[in-house]
């Protein structure tokens, strides 16, 4: 079994969007002794050369304290990691016009901090230009939104943007279609550890959000039993909320 795990923000806080560096630290060392393997997300799309479970970091909306807070962890601990950018709004803030309300204001890394990942080990995946739901986009504005963002970022910062992150998990048929013909894997904003290889939807990868995984006294070891159970747990509280309210 492998998983992707979603981070936002590092920092202490204590939003929904943020988990504190030392508790980053803490779930990573505690991953490495549970036996589980940090890969880079691309390594999740084939299966496993051993029976090892693999986990795969992941950030959206490249906020500034990435940089500052996750990269030395990150580092000294010689995991690899994703940020999912929104290239329009690099060296801003994350206030764009779909944010809901009550979300706190973060700033984002500059095309200078996003380089530094890059030099790092970073990999740089596509979170869109805007941060908009594609649900419901006409061609036009899904060639705006995703070609013309991975072409930005390849160019400013000279890599290959294979991967994407829907912006609040949001798509239809036609997004997940175009998506299919740009990139090699999309994740999604679902609740759940990967389905095996074979049944896995490269373009349609759910995640283990980080605010399910804060303490990582309760949360490790992750693909234990007990953790398994909680987190399905809180999958199927998600769903019936969204079936409820049409989130």
């Amino acid at each position: 079994m492998d998983a992707i795990l979603a981070f936002h923000s590092i920092d202490d806080s204590g939003s929904v969007l943020s988990y504190r560096q030392d508790e980053l630290a803490r779930l990573i060392g505690g991953l490495r002794a549970e036996g589980v393997r940090f890969a880079r997300l691309g390594e999740l799309l084939a299966p496993a050369d051993d029976s090892l479970p693999r986990v795969a970091i992941t950030f959206d909306d490249g906020m500034r304290s990435v940089r500052k807070a996750a990269l030395p962890v990150l580092w000294k601990s010689r995991v690899p990691f994703t940020v999912f950018v929104v290239s329009q709004w690099v060296g801003r803030d994350n206030r764009w016009p779909t944010q809901p309300a009550g979300i706190p204001r973060f700033e984002l890394m500059d095309w200078s901090e996003l380089e530094e990942l890059c030099a790092a080990g970073g990999e740089i995946g596509d979170h869109t230009a805007n941060h908009v739901h594609l649900r419901g986009l006409a061609l036009e504005e899904l060639e705006r939104e995703l070609d013309d963002s991975r072409r930005a970022l390849e160019d400013r910062l000279n890599v290959e943007v294979r991967h994407l992150a829907f912006p609040y998990g949001s798509h239809d048929a036609g997004a997940v279609a175009h998506v299919r013909e740009g990139y090699d894997a999309a994740v999604t904003t679902r609740l759940a550890f990967l389905p095996e290889p074979a049944a896995r939807d490269l373009h349609l990868l759910p995640r283990l959000d980080a605010y399910y995984l804060r303490d990582p006294s309760r949360c490790l070891p992750l693909f234990g039993t007990r953790s398994r159970a909680r987190l399905a747990l809180r999958a199927l509280l998600r769903r019936v909320k969204g079936a409820v309210y049409g989130g």
